[in-house]
This record gives structure tokens, sequence and C-alpha cells, in this order.
């Protein structure tokens, strides 16, 4: 997705090192993020303590799965290298994503993605219950 087309949000660089949200946080009023250029990890917390990371690269989506539940952070993201990412309160991404069918696309890819990985993980444990 070309870079002209964000839009009802702002633009942020990060740091690496930086961490953008950690697990348990109240949802901060630009809650979603787009990443534009950089290097993101997200951590999913794992039952046995653990936290399985995964990283997103340029045209990732991330942060919307709180804002869908209304609830606190249940992932840790974090910048691992110089990044601008793109970001949206959730008015101003609920209309960015219906003006913008490669944004809703990502978004759709990376909750899937997500999904995928969530279930190679937990999958085994579910059936097994």
């Amino acid at each position: 997705m070309a870079e002209t087309d964000l839009q009802y949000g702002e633009k942020v660089r990060i740091e690496p090192g930086t961490s953008i949200y950690s697990v348990g946080e109240p949802l901060a009023s630009h809650p979603i993020y787009y990443v534009i250029a950089g290097l993101i990890r997200i951590g999913i917390p794992l039952s046995s303590g653990g936290i399985l990371p995964v990283y997103l690269h340029p045209d990732s989506v991330f942060g919307v799965v709180e804002c869908l539940l209304d609830c606190s952070r249940l992932t840790d993201a974090y910048c691992m290298e110089n990044s601008i990412l793109y970001r949206w309160d959730r008015e101003g991404f609920d209309v960015a994503s219906s003006v913008s069918w490669e944004l809703a696309l990502e978004t759709i890819t990376g909750l899937t993605r997500t999904l995928r990985i969530m279930n190679a993980e937990f999958g085994d444990r579910i059936q097994n219950v």
C-alpha cells in the first residue's frame, strides 16, 4: 500500500528498543498501527510463561484485536529496528479502512496470520481438552 493512501491518523518514528505497548496496558489514544518501514516484534504470552514472538514487516497492521474486544493489551509490541509507523484512533481506523480496500485487506491478512500462528501453537491443547 502506498504511504500516500494512509489517512485519518498520524505517522510516527520509533527507535529500536522502544516498547510500543505491553500486556495489560490500557489502550492508548491511537491504539492501531501500520508498519510503513522497519521491524516490530509482537510477543504473545504463553501459558507456560514464555513468549511466542511474531515479527511484523512493512504493510503489517497490529493492535486491532484489543480494539475489537475493547480490552487492555493482550500482547507486547516492541520495535526491533528504526521504524516508521502510522497509527490511528479507533474512529480514524474505521474510516481509513472503509475507504481503502488495501488497508482492509492488510488488516484481514494480519488477523488471519495471527490466528494461524495461535492455532498452530494452541490447537493441540484445545483438541485434547
